[in-house]
């Protein structure tokens, strides 16, 4: 569609994501007398939800207890309360299944598309865009926007728009965080959030692709920060859902002190370390501990690097294994202390710490309480969640309530 200039627009919405078009999709459908635009720089929008999940989508997460739900995002905290329990996950499953799009859940709670395809989520809402009279232009950069309540102008290149009402949805670390310091709010810095661990530690060498399905960790940051959950050892370092966790809620502690810091793994975390000895006793003496690992948990491979790191010979038996040993060999198991020398990435999830505070903000419409006619959604809040579908579940409720917000 053609470009026209000098344009007057009752809603402009300023990114084409989860939260922008969610937006838009509810406020045309509670005021559809209202125009509403929607612009995006890139050349397809929701970018975002086709990539996610490994081209699945993770829509949301099979969580509907609102204390739950709240533990599960680093940053937000109480005044994230309203905004959940206004649209929860049973909301998001409900409005997609009226839509006719069904969702299933996975054995660790994600919830994803029957078809397994994100392309049935893009669809829907693309869909219903057209269905309901919105207008949608992609490959439109906005450069500027100024004015205040109710009187809006947005420009670019062969762009001049005037808003009554103005969404910023562009996500984390854009352009826009520049416009809202100018408008007088204070948004956190944008660093990221959700990465895996770079770690060149001895012991996991050449065990790439080997998985353990549950192990504490504890960061040694200022100030200290725990998980637990699967943990899986990749070629640059670590990975899995207890990692990236980790990363999420440390991500500023983790950005401070330059991504390096000690990583220390309980690899049984469902046993204390005076239980560990009553089990050996029980091993077949005779055996080698090499090939004897008394913990199915735990693969082989990694048993013999923790045996190696204890000092135990490939034949040595457990008879033949003395305290000194013993105790080496439980502190590998329980503390074993790993050390992150960097950030990996997280492609399918990227997501950013930061963004505005949600203190400066009307909770129960997302509307600015500085500027009057200008509102705010998605992941430029200072709000992120796990991996999990978390932070499209914030996306979908943040977008939802601006867009009421909006229609009035």
């Amino acid at each position: 569609m053609s470009k026209r200039k000098n344009e007057d627009w009752d809603v402009v919405i300023i990114g084409a994501g989860a939260s922008g078009i969610f937006a838009a999709l509810r406020c045309r459908e509670l005021s559809p007398e209202r125009s509403v635009l929607v612009l995006e720089k890139a050349p397809k929008p929701l970018r975002k939800v086709t990539i996610s999940g490994g081209g699945r989508c993770n829509v949301t997460h099979d969580c509907h207890d609102l204390d739950d739900l709240l533990s599960c995002y680093p940053r937000g905290g109480y005044r994230l309360e309203p905004i959940l329990a206004r649209f929860m996950p049973t909301d998001t499953i409900a409005w997609f299944e009226q839509r006719g799009v069904k969702l299933k859940v996975e054995a660790d709670g994600r919830m994803f598309p029957v078809t397994n395809r994100s392309q049935t989520i893009v669809d829907c809402l693309l869909g219903e865009a057209e269905r309901l009279g919105v207008e949608l232009r992609t490959r439109t950069r906005v450069d500027a926007l100024q004015g205040r309540k109710g009187e809006f102008l947005l420009t670019g290149p062969e762009l001049s728009v005037r808003a009554k009402k103005v969404l910023l949805a562009t996500g984390g670390a854009s352009k826009a965080t520049s416009w809202l310091k100018v408008m007088g709010h204070k948004p956190e810095e944008d660093i990221p959030s959700l990465f895996t661990f770079c770690c060149q530690s001895p012991i996991i060498q050449e065990l790439q692709g080997l998985s353990v399905q549950k192990v504490g960790l504890k960061l040694q940051t200022n100030p200290r920060f725990e998980s637990e959950g699967p943990l899986l050892v990749t070629h640059w370092g670590l990975s899995g859902p207890a990692v990236l966790k980790l990363s999420a809620f440390a991500a500023r502690a983790l950005w401070q002190c330059q991504y390096r810091a000690e990583l220390v793994c309980d690899l049984l975390p469902d046993l204390e370390e005076d239980e560990l000895a009553v089990i050996w006793e029980k091993q077949n003496q005779r055996k080698q501990v090499f090939t004897a690992c008394p913990f199915p948990e735990i693969p082989k491979r990694l048993w013999r690097k923790l045996a190696e790191s204890a000092g135990v010979g490939e034949t040595q038996t457990w008879k033949q294994l003395k305290n000194q040993k013993r105790v080496k060999l439980a502190s590998a198991l329980k503390r074993l202390s790993l050390f992150v020398d960097g950030k990996g990435v997280f492609k399918e999830e990227f997501v950013t710490s930061g963004g505005v505070e949600l203190c400066e903000m009307d909770v129960y419409t997302m509307e600015s309480k500085s500027v009057p006619g200008l509102f705010v959604a998605g992941e430029l809040l200072n709000v992120d969640g796990i991996t999990g579908g978390f932070n499209f579940q914030n996306a979908w409720a943040t977008g939802f309530i601006a867009g009421e917000g909006l229609s009035s």
